[in-house]
């Protein structure tokens, strides 16, 4: 798996991320987000509302947000 330094990551890790909060993998969302927690790309609208983020907001924040809670 790849770890993001800071800004874009792959779509394949974006995909595997949403898809395991559509599933509600617990323990693979938090895996991933380890992996995106440095990560400029912004979520789509229905994740974000999903998680209680803003619209707008970045997988870093919501990543981030994941691994706070």
């Amino acid at each position: 798996m790849t770890v993001e330094v800071s800004g874009k990551a792959s779509r394949a890790l974006r995909d595997r991320f949403r898809e395991a909060l559509d599933a509600d993998d617990y323990a693979g969302v938090r895996i991933l987000s380890a992996n995106l927690r440095n990560c400029t790309d912004i979520l789509p609208r229905a994740v974000c509302l999903s998680l209680g983020l803003p619209r707008g907001s970045t997988y870093a924040i919501a990543a981030r947000t994941i691994v706070a809670s």
